[in-house]
């Protein structure tokens, strides 16, 4: 079903949508960034949710290692009765405004968080907090670092059983997180210079709420992704070229507890960043 969506061999491909540790990836961004060299890319983003915090340094390391490196960020939105999620690109990381989200948004994961955790005591689930925060590093603490805490506390026996028991959307302990709205998403990013995106459309986003977030100003449409057959690729590129918007596409990956890497795995063309910087003038 994917076949088309793999690449063959190409120098020009890239991938501009990847997470790390610094959300819930496994890998560092320097680890991510030799690993891009590796698969020969000509350029990538690192797309962490709600986290701008290592771009300076990963920009930085990305110079030296002489691949082109694209600001990220991938940013949760609340429109009833779904969750989205907008991709940004381009954008400066140290306008002010940004930040200040960025900030908010992360104290509001830590009390996410810790509410998470009061909730499983309720089950007989009683973790250290200090252990959690241990987990997330530097990084933007979320559910993926309790439920690996649960996993080597022996409360459940997998990750997965976590989130499918506990943790995950609509079970006993979820706690949903801060969004804004996906206006006020986009606003965010084109007020720092950058683009939005809608990211995975064919996951969870009807085309009638595709229609809403074009009106209020999406710029384009991750439509290369590994969730994504080629039959919705295809329609995805037939409302790009309609409304005059912009493709993206990137392998989504998190590293899956550092057992498979998808970094490069995808049939992405430079020609898209080349399309994006056209929009923006640069």
């Amino acid at each position: 079903m994917y076949r088309k969506l793999f690449h063959t061999h190409n120098p020009n491909r890239v991938d501009l949508h990847i997470h790390s540790n610094r959300s819930d990836g496994a890998f560092t961004c320097k680890e991510i960034i030799d690993y891009a060299c590796k698969r020969d890319l000509k350029a990538i983003s690192i797309t962490d949710h709600d986290d701008i915090s290592d771009l300076k340094s990963a920009e930085r390391y990305s110079k030296q290692k002489g691949i082109e490196f694209i600001t990220g960020v991938e940013i949760s939105a609340r429109t009833k009765p779904f969750d989205l999620h907008l991709l940004g690109y381009f954008f400066d990381y140290a306008n002010k405004h940004l930040i200040d989200y960025v900030n908010y948004f992360q104290n509001e994961r830590l009390k996410r968080a810790k509410k998470i955790v009061q909730l499983l005591k309720n089950y007989g689930i009683r973790l250290s907090f200090d252990l959690i925060q241990k987990k997330a590093g530097q990084g933007s603490i979320g559910r993926p670092h309790i439920a690996d805490v649960m996993t080597e506390e022996g409360y459940v026996y997998t990750y997965y059983e976590a989130f499918n028991k506990y943790i995950g959307d609509g079970c006993p302990c979820f706690v949903p997180k801060y969004k804004i709205s996906p206006a006020e998403a986009i606003a965010l990013i084109n007020n720092a210079g950058g683009i939005c995106v809608i990211a995975h459309p064919g996951t969870d986003v009807t085309d009638e709420e595709l229609m809403n977030l074009i009106k209020v100003g999406l710029e384009g449409i991750e439509t290369i992704h590994p969730r994504h057959t080629q039959e919705q690729v295809n329609h995805y590129r037939e409302i790009i070229v309609k409304h005059g918007l912009l493709e993206t596409g990137g392998s989504d990956c998190h590293g899956n507890r550092k057992s498979h890497v998808m970094i490069g795995q995808f049939n992405v063309p430079y020609s898209v960043v080349e399309k994006m910087k056209a929009w923006l003038g640069i």
